[in-house]
């Protein structure tokens, strides 16, 4: 047991020098710029669908356009008929109606060309924004290879260390428990009892778990799943 947890011990160690490389300015500053450019896609997503649903209008008032000019060619042919007085107030009347549902779709059209226009003021600004992150982004990513190289000796030689250990392990069973839980993410994986609480989660061990304890010298945690040690 006693090498596994000098193996766990030099596994501290390299999962310190990659958490240097995580927390370094440059990558906390490559997530901002990740999260600047998911959103910017997602955003022209949203100007995308805005102008397509902004074409979708401008061909109904296409449409809408071709009846007006349907409706102006009948009152053309009243107009070519004999006109009278009994016939010229229906004639003013269509010619009115005509005038005032073009005038509507006028107010249409010109608020779909005011859209138009935001939508490609927009994306001119989020395409440079954009731009700009993708630079920055660059940068940022040469300065975490950096990081990454700078640590990278280190890693490997506490590497070497552990697999100079594992030869050494007797309790091989124990070892794959080991293994198989770092590789889950649970780490580190063997850790003491301090008091009355997980020396993983800390989370306080109810007085018949700690008995047991007593007894098996070693449990998993009923928390954190981490094995709990009496003794090293």
């Amino acid at each position: 047991m006693k090498t596994i947890l000098e193996i766990q011990k030099l596994d501290r160690q390299i999962r310190a020098l990659e958490r240097e490389v995580e927390t370094c300015p440059a990558s906390v500053d490559f997530e901002k710029y990740k999260k600047v450019l998911q959103s910017g896609r997602d955003r022209f997503n949203q100007l995308e669908n805005q102008a397509n649903e902004i074409i979708k209008n401008f061909n109904l008032a296409n449409n809408h356009l071709s009846n007006y000019k349907g409706g102006s060619d009948i009152i053309k042919k009243k107009n070519t008929a004999n006109i009278n007085l009994d016939n010229i107030s229906s004639l003013i009347s269509d010619a009115n109606a005509l005038l005032g549902d073009l005038s509507e779709e006028n107010r249409r059209v010109e608020d779909l060309v005011r859209k138009s226009e935001e939508i490609v003021r927009k994306s001119a600004e989020l395409s440079q924004k954009l731009t700009e992150a993708k630079l920055r982004s660059k940068s940022i990513k040469a300065k975490i290879e950096q990081k990454k190289q700078e640590v990278a000796p280190k890693i490997v030689e506490l590497q070497k260390k552990i697999a100079a250990l594992e030869p050494k392990v007797q309790d091989k069973e124990k070892y794959e428990k080991y293994i198989e839980m770092k590789q889950k993410g649970i780490f580190p994986v063997y850790v003491p009892l301090v008091d009355v609480f997980c020396g993983g989660c800390s989370v306080e061990l109810p007085l018949n778990f700690i008995e047991k304890l007593k007894t098996k010298k070693m449990l998993p945690c009923e928390h954190c799943g981490r094995i709990i040690m009496l003794d090293k």
